[in-house]
């Protein structure tokens, strides 16, 4: 019995090691692959791409619980999900336009996001014990981590070799969950009043419930920022492998999650919520200096605020709650925060950041796509952009720097032969087919940016006294890199404002409001959700979940 019970639940922990694995592959870079890499999109554009998880949460489980609970097998759906999902990041991968880019991710998401619960259903359906579902969460949050590390250390956020390496891990989960434990539908119909947690509302009568969640809801939009900004912000001031650094909050999160019972016990739920609120406007202070040091330290608050924040307001919601109402609630909550909040937050986030835009960083260009298959390379597409991504300084210094001083001066540009400078990337089909992509940049453009950059450089350095020549352009890779980043200090000291505000109408209310949820104790602590995990205390409770928005991510 232990063996089978043991041969279980490796196989759970391998179905939500690559759950997570896949949504953090291509959800955690996302906003700086549209921004920097291949589609060059602005800020408002790649905001939407964020908030496809979002809305992916609001609407999959009208359309996925009714099938999930009544028709077909809880493994077998996940399959088809996965399935679909995984195609989708492939065709991702071929984007070159933000509506493509949005489509196959806004399929992707409304099939991955229902899998979340529908993972958490059959989980709990062949547990033994409810409570060794922590330990099987904990690998979520590990796939998470492996996957941050693959992306910053190997594959590069601005890839799309992000999209391959997802879309392929899901298809493999996908065929993956065939092998799990049959799981046979329930057989039970769902309202829409059931799915959206609207039987809750009536708690709402009490003012302490009320503040609560107004607030969890109001949180949510400026914590997408950190979803959305930071790994631009990672990645545009040349932090080392932005995605993999990430994952320290992550690592974090893991150890507070073990702890929080002993935190609730120490400070109260309404305290930890309250904390959490101040710590999410502490840790983005903290980035706004744009030191790196403070940087990670930023980094490592972020298990505190988000297993604080989200995790708390699960078990406060738990307490709180009549067991009637109980799992209501949890899809109530989860649809404001991870559903609205989210979507919100990231449209707002996406607006901001185009207002804070860098000196500059693009350039008019012309792009082709040709195909080499068999020796003979034909043209498929050719079309003048506005504004194209700048090219990599490594790029640059491959094909300019005549004297290897890893400087660009103008003579050098003025080199550049017709059609203009040229910037290739290759990638080869199943096929053998070869696909090009050629930016070609004029000279006449590319030394406008230069002179832009070069006037833009506040002090001279030593070693650069031939700028001071009229017309003479010098440029380092400093200056190259410094020119693109966004103005990174007031979008951070602004979203920090927010959150403390919140934090402050919280803390107040809850001083004259009192609370009547019970006294939680060390010693007998409850089964907090972890980051993939659903706040239910009963398989009743966990089936309905099935239904709900899907439970807050793994922090990115």
């Amino acid at each position: 019995m232990f063996l089978k019970t043991g041969f279980v639940r490796t196989r759970l922990s391998a179905m939500m090691f690559m759950q997570f694995f896949v949504w953090a592959t291509w959800w955690v870079p996302i906003f700086t692959y549209a921004v920097r890499g291949r589609p060059f999109l602005d800020g408002a554009q790649a905001a939407w791409l964020v908030a496809t998880t979002a809305l992916g949460a609001m609407i999959s489980p009208l359309l996925v619980g009714p099938i999930a609970d009544r028709l077909f097998a809880t493994e077998r759906v996940l399959c088809v999900l996965h399935v679909v999902g995984g195609l989708c990041l492939f065709l991702a991968a071929q984007g070159e336009s933000f509506w493509w880019l949005f489509v196959c991710l806004m399929v992707h998401t409304l099939c991955f996001m229902p899998t979340l619960a529908l993972a958490n259903s059959l989980t709990f359906r062949n547990l033994p014990n409810p409570d060794l579902f922590p330990r099987i969460a904990l690998f979520g949050s590990i796939g998470w981590v492996v996957s941050g590390w693959i992306v910053g250390f190997g594959i590069g956020e601005t890839s799309p070799g992000i999209f391959y390496l997802a879309g392929a891990v899901e298809l493999l989960l996908a065929a993956y969950c065939l092998s799990l434990p049959h799981t046979p539908p329930k057989g039970e119909a769902k309202t829409v009043s059931d799915i959206l947690g609207l039987k809750a509302v009536t708690l709402l009568k009490d003012p302490a419930f009320l503040l609560f969640i107004v607030c969890a809801f109001l949180i949510v939009i400026p914590a997408a920022f950190y979803f959305a900004g930071c790994n631009l912000m990672l990645k545009e001031t040349d932090r080392p492998a932005p995605t993999a650094l990430q994952t320290l909050g992550q690592i974090i999160e893991m150890g507070v999650m073990f702890t929080m019972p002993w935190f609730i016990s120490a400070i109260g739920l309404r305290a930890i919520l309250a904390v959490g609120m101040a710590i999410w406007a502490l840790r983005y202070v903290l980035f706004a200096t744009l030191s790196f040091p403070f940087i990670v330290l930023g980094l490592l608050l972020h298990g505190f605020a988000y297993v604080f924040v989200f995790v708390g307001a699960y078990i406060y919601v738990d307490k709180k709650a009549p067991a009637d109402l109980r799992a209501s609630a949890q899809s109530l909550i989860a649809f404001l925060m991870l559903g609205v909040g989210m979507f919100l937050g990231s449209l707002l986030s996406g607006q901001v950041i185009d207002g804070y835009p860098p000196f500059v960083a693009s350039a008019p260009a012309t792009r082709q796509i040709v195909i080499e298959k068999e020796g003979v390379a034909q043209t498929q597409s050719e079309e003048t952009l506005a504004r194209a991504p700048l090219p990599d300084w490594q790029e640059i210094v491959d094909q300019l720097d005549a004297d290897g001083n890893e400087q660009i001066w103008l003579q050098e540009l003025q080199a550049i032969r017709d059609p203009g400078f040229r910037v290739i990337h290759e990638t080869v089909g199943r096929d053998g087919a070869v696909k090009r992509r050629i930016l070609t940049y004029s000279r006449d453009d590319l030394i406008r940016v230069f002179t832009q950059i070069d006037d833009r450089k506040p002090i001279r350095t030593r070693g650069d006294f031939k700028t001071a020549k009229i017309g003479e352009i010098s440029v380092e890779r400093a200056d190259w890199l410094a020119a693109q980043v966004h103005d990174w200090t007031p979008m951070w000291l602004w979203f920090a404002f927010a959150a403390a505000v919140i934090c402050g109408v919280f803390a107040a209310g809850s001083f004259f409001l009192p609370d009547d949820i019970p006294t939680v104790t060390s010693e007998e602590p409850p089964p907090p959700p972890s980051a993939a995990e659903p706040a239910a205390n009963d398989e009743e409770e966990v089936e309905d979940l099935a239904l709900a928005p899907p439970e807050s991510p793994p922090s990115t």
